[in-house]
């Protein structure tokens, strides 16, 4: 428990989850680009909340020093965990056949923020929702975002309490 208490309050955990991060990017742009599996509405809107927990995560090391800030910042990547939990877990209900809501090609990015149009190779969707792509031991890639989202949300909310509790 000291071991993860003194990284919770080091740097090393916030460039920690901006690793995590850019790894679940460059997974998602591995099978887009690589292996040729196109991205559906789901899986960009994955990849936007990833991007803001990135975001988060550089602001969090930026402001770790200022303890209202860090906590803020821990519940923005709690709730940007959240929100790429929720699209992992729709992904995967549609790929059980158990969705029963629509999935459209629209992204439903704001006209402000265009991502799909400024950086397509990243942000366009190119199929409809369906199914997901293996990833490892037979998991799904929506199988394997629930999962590991669900360990990182778990590891976020240990990381927040361990920092309430441990005022520096």
């Amino acid at each position: 428990m000291k071991v993860f208490k003194h990284f919770v309050q080091s740097p090393l955990y916030w460039i920690a989850v901006v690793a995590v991060g850019f790894g679940l990017e460059g997974v998602a742009l591995f099978y887009q680009h690589v292996l040729n599996e196109p991205p559906c509405v789901l899986c960009i809107q994955a990849r936007v909340w990833t991007l803001v927990g990135i975001i988060v995560a550089g602001l969090g090391l930026t402001v770790r020093k200022f303890f209202y800030a860090r906590i803020l910042a821990h519940l923005a990547l709690i709730g940007a965990l959240i929100g790429l939990l929720n699209r992992s877990w729709i992904a995967l209900l549609v790929e059980r056949g158990q969705y029963d809501g629509q999935c459209g090609m629209d992204p439903g990015f704001p006209t402000w923020l265009p991502l799909d149009s400024w950086f397509p190779n990243v942000f366009e969707v190119w199929t409809m929702c369906g199914y997901t792509p293996n990833l490892i031991a037979g998991l799904s890639m929506g199988e394997g975002l629930v999962y590991g989202v669900s360990v990182l949300i778990v590891i976020a909310v240990a990381a927040l309490v361990v920092d309430i509790l441990n005022r520096k």
